[in-house]
């Protein structure tokens, strides 16, 4: 109940038909779940000065199937051509599907694993195969996986995917050559000891090539410079992104660009993307009032670079010296840099600057580590995971009736367990009973067994019919994987990653032009177990 009810409820008088369609704007539905941005904690735009942006994947949006193509064919040719892997290899196609980010890959055993909040292993796959319940205890039941370890890599950008794709098409192309008898070729290990741990293919080796190969495409310019070469045909032009640039800029906040890429294919990729967009802007230099290149994030937050100046030309890479400045000046483009040299010339600091990314490790976790900048992760899939969700709701819903099911007959088991001990030490004992009321005490704890055997079948049938729904359910959203931020019933790695990272979160940076310059975004109450099952208590009464 209101604790203000002398406050009148909002109202809004309603704007004409007319002038809705003018603006090509609905007063009702404007606000898709798939266009939202999603808050884990309070961030008030009113309070905030400066709003950065990382380019890949943020500001950039890739085509996902050509660009993705591209990198795992690249890789499969320096892979051919410089580590002598078989030209036979290019038979094995790529699966754009196959891969999510938040997965982990363990070197040592060839797997691709899917965790859960917890650390706890939720699916398996070696290649394209996934591990049977026992497959998995067997291999990780008195493991802890210690992601600091070199034995595990972390598939967590979407520039990953085609890597981890093809890792696992090589490990399917090797176990058919051992079976086969073959030679393994460059991923055979030698006739030692180790062969005993790791069977005969070297799958550490294979990732090492793979990751070797897609940093050389990446490191000697293959890569951009055939992107640079058909830009239409790599990047999805958002219309709505030079507005909602435009909006944020509008407002009097300061916008900057801070991107790991160097100047020539920055400057390449945002006159494609913004360039012409806008007439206020002859440049797309205009929209921000820094630009930072080649900034080496995460080092970026953690280290005391300084910042260098780079001539603007198009098509070069000149650097023209170190910045000795108090303030960035609009038009000149900076290389390198660090977070607090950056907070003095921005004239912002802490909790007054706002960064955009794509990438938890790079852009959100040491930004938060090493500052208090407020953060909004972009998650493209997020588009995909809403509309899973909403179109999976009957399905979600049946799930959270057998789980409260679940734990109701769980609680009850409980509570009769510890009856039903207390009655067979009475009995054991004899203490306390009288001769007439032992026969109907024997009597009562028999028939509680039976009782407590029934209830243990009916959880396990209620357990059998949950994991047949979550499988059905999780094929709605990844066939291999199922949610990309869920596990079960839990976060998955990924998904608890966001939650813990992101100040806010949304699907495309677009999304800000749904919403006011000074909006104040508002997180949903946490609630611990004990609140909600008190909430269900209190339902109850």
């Amino acid at each position: 109940m209101s604790q203000h009810p002398e406050l009148p409820d909002p109202s809004f008088t309603p704007i004409d038909r007319d002038l809705l369609a003018a603006l090509d704007a609905d007063e009702e539905g404007m606000l898709e779940a798939q266009d939202a941005i999603y808050t884990n904690r309070d961030l008030d735009l009113a309070h905030i000065k400066a709003v950065g942006f990382d380019m890949d994947y943020t500001l950039a949006i890739y085509q996902k199937q050509p660009m993705e193509q591209l990198q795992y064919d690249l890789t499969l040719d320096r892979l051919i051509g410089g580590a002598g892997y078989p030209n036979e290899i290019r038979a094995l196609k790529y699966d754009p599907t196959f891969i999510v980010r938040g997965l982990i890959l363990d070197k040592r055993n060839g797997h691709l694993i899917k965790m859960d909040t917890h650390g706890r292993v939720a699916r398996v796959f070696y290649g394209r195969r996934r591990l049977t319940e026992d497959e998995i205890r067997e291999s990780y039941k008195n493991a802890k996986i210690r992601l600091s370890s070199t034995t595990f890599a972390s598939v967590d950008t979407l520039f990953s995917m085609p890597e981890a794709c093809l890792y696992a098409n090589l490990i399917d192309y090797f176990e058919a050559k051992k079976k086969e008898g073959k030679p393994l070729g460059p991923v055979a290990l030698p006739n030692t000891a180790e062969v005993q741990l790791l069977g005969h293919l070297n799958t550490w080796k294979l990732f090492d090539d793979v990751r070797n190969a897609i940093d050389d495409i990446h490191r000697d310019g293959t890569l951009k410079n055939i992107i640079m070469a058909d830009l239409p045909a790599y990047f999805v032009v958002d219309p709505g992104l030079p507005l909602a640039l435009h909006k944020l800029r509008s407002s009097g906040k300061k916008l900057f660009l801070l991107t790991n890429s160097f100047w020539v294919y920055t400057h390449a990729v945002m006159t494609y993307l913004l360039g012409g967009q806008q007439r206020e802007y002859a440049s797309w230099r205009q929209y921000f009032d820094a630009v930072i290149v080649g900034g080496r994030k995460p080092r970026f937050f953690t280290e005391r670079d300084p910042f260098l100046e780079v001539a603007p030309v198009e098509g070069a890479e000149q650097v023209l010296g170190e910045v000795n400045a108090e303030r960035f000046e609009r038009g000149r483009v900076y290389q390198g840099g660090n977070i607090e040299a950056f907070e003095r010339m921005a004239a912002a600091q802490g909790e007054e600057i706002l960064y955009v990314g794509d990438h938890i490790f790079g852009d959100i976790l040491r930004s938060k580590k090493d500052s208090r900048w407020r953060t909004c992760l972009i998650v493209e899939e997020l588009e995909d995971e809403v509309k899973g969700s909403l179109s999976s709701g009957g399905t979600i819903e049946q799930l959270t009736a057998i789980d409260d099911r679940r734990h109701a007959i769980d609680d009850l088991l409980g509570q009769k367990r510890a009856l039903l001990d207390r009655m067979e030490t009475s009995i054991g004992l004899g203490n306390g009973i009288g001769a007439e009321l032992r026969p109907r005490l024997e009597e009562a704890a028999k028939r509680l067994r039976k009782e407590i055997d029934v209830a243990k079948r009916s959880l396990r049938a209620l357990d059998r019919e949950a994991h047949e729904i979550q499988e059905h359910l999780d094929k709605h959203f990844n066939v291999w994987w199922g949610r990309l931020l869920k596990s079960n019933n839990e976060l998955s790695r990924f998904g608890a990653q966001v939650e813990l990272y992101a100040d806010t979160y949304t699907s495309k940076v677009s999304n800000f032009l749904r919403y006011s310059p000074v909006h104040f975004f508002r997180a949903p109450r946490e609630l611990m177990s004990h609140d909600v099952a008190m909430a269900k208590r209190g339902a109850m009464r």
